[in-house]
């Protein structure tokens, strides 16, 4: 692993009870009213920019724990693609949670991040996703975090999205186009890469550094533009 570039990740109720001594009062039933969660059309920059801090300070729970919130707080997609890249984050910033607990021995912490890892991917099987802009090369070999071809494969892309020093792989993400990529036009640019997910394989063998491979199909890409930046 030599070149790499990063991207830049109770409500609790008291109840009292009164009773009559003699006779018992009516009580009149109160219907009670319908807590409705706060929804958001669109995450602001701020709060945008303590995830994405977050994410590049390799602070894995606290960007976890923000790109957690941050689904809840909107649930249609805007047109910043904030849903689509927020889930993708989720994943990432779980996967460097793993990777650190696996390094430190802490063995049940491990193990609740490995089944919250788990139930995101089941939540987000036939989401779509926006991995984070990455610049295009013609070929991969000896460098991370770039998107390049797939070997063989003239409708596939792929990136090995690591930790900043390189030392750890979160995923190996595939992404599967429908149809034969013209890659010319993408060499050596910047480029969003999106897809809808199709399925996860969890690393078995934690000795390994590297946590899952992340497969999407219905690939699309998307150059970034002066107003991505």
């Amino acid at each position: 692993m030599k070149k790499f570039s990063f991207l830049t990740i109770l409500l609790c109720l008291s109840v009292s009870l009164a009773y009559a001594q003699k006779s018992r009062t009516p009580v009149k039933l109160i219907k009670p009213q319908t807590i409705q969660t706060a929804t958001a059309v669109e995450i602001p920059e701020a709060e945008w920019q303590n995830l994405t801090a977050a994410l590049k300070a390799e602070m894995w729970e606290k960007s976890a724990l923000l790109a957690a919130q941050y689904l809840q707080k909107i649930k249609i997609e805007n047109d910043k693609k904030q849903l689509a890249q927020l889930r993708y984050f989720y994943l990432y910033a779980l996967a460097g949670k793993i990777l650190a607990l696996s390094n430190a021995n802490r063995t049940l912490a491990e193990n609740a991040a490995w089944q919250e890892l788990d139930k995101a991917v089941s939540a987000f099987a036939g989401k779509e996703f926006v991995l984070p802009p990455r610049r295009f090369l013609p070929e991969c070999r000896e460098v991370l975090n770039y998107i390049c071809p797939v070997k063989d494969n003239e409708r596939a892309l792929r990136v090995t999205a690591t930790n900043q020093a390189g030392t750890a792989i979160h995923s190996f993400d595939y992404v599967a186009f429908e149809n034969v990529i013209s890659i010319n036009r993408f060499l050596d640019q910047e480029i969003f890469l999106g897809g809808k997910f199709k399925r996860a394989e969890f690393n078995q063998d934690m000795s390994k550094p590297w946590v899952m491979r992340l497969i999407f199909e219905k690939g699309f890409v998307n150059l970034v533009g002066k107003n991505n930046k």
